[in-house]
């Protein structure tokens, strides 16, 4: 497996594997439309903050990012990060999913991990504001509550469970 960013070309392959994901974890379906329109936002730096996993051979030894011209598998998952600022506190949101077929085998945890990673590094940019304004800064992830590894994964990224819940999904935090 390999993570590297979004590419606008993605997303009809992301939309596919959201549709999948849908239909095993009886969660809420997202048009093309919609799709598009969350990704194209400005603000979110698709670009930057939306991830995807390949399931290229695994005899090839890629790091997060990495490429070799001309060989990539086919899109089996993606995470988008995205920084919302509330009245008193910093929330860098994950949302994604794996396509089930490939779930239980660490694309999730890699995702996860990788948008882990990227919020750390913005939160090193916001820092002086939120010791300014002593403003927390959380990061979450939207898990399916039907999906039995939600829990285990959002564990493994010391997040803890909150009561929110949406369409289906449970919402993990954790401070950074």
């Amino acid at each position: 497996m390999r993570i590297r960013n979004y590419r606008p070309g993605d997303i009809e392959t992301l939309l596919h594997v959201q549709q999948q994901a849908t239909q095993a974890d009886d969660t809420r379906v997202m048009s093309i439309s919609d799709f598009e329109i969350w990704l194209a936002q400005p603000e979110l730096e698709a670009e930057f903050n939306v991830f995807v996993i390949t399931d290229d051979d695994e005899s090839n030894e890629w790091g997060q990012g990495g490429t070799l011209e001309g060989i990539e598998g086919e899109v089996i998952g993606y995470t988008v990060l995205q920084l919302r600022q509330e009245q008193d506190a910093y929330h860098f949101s994950c949302e994604g999913t794996v396509h089930p077929q490939h779930r239980r085998r660490g694309a999730g945890y890699a995702l996860l991990l990788c948008a882990l990673n990227r919020a750390l590094l913005k939160a090193t940019e916001i820092e002086f504001e939120k010791e300014q304004k002593d403003y927390p800064i959380y990061f979450e992830a939207l898990l399916p509550l039907r999906d039995p590894a939600s829990e285990n994964l959002a564990a493994r990224c010391e997040m803890q469970p909150t009561d929110e819940q949406l369409d289906g999904m449970k919402l993990y935090r954790r401070t950074l």
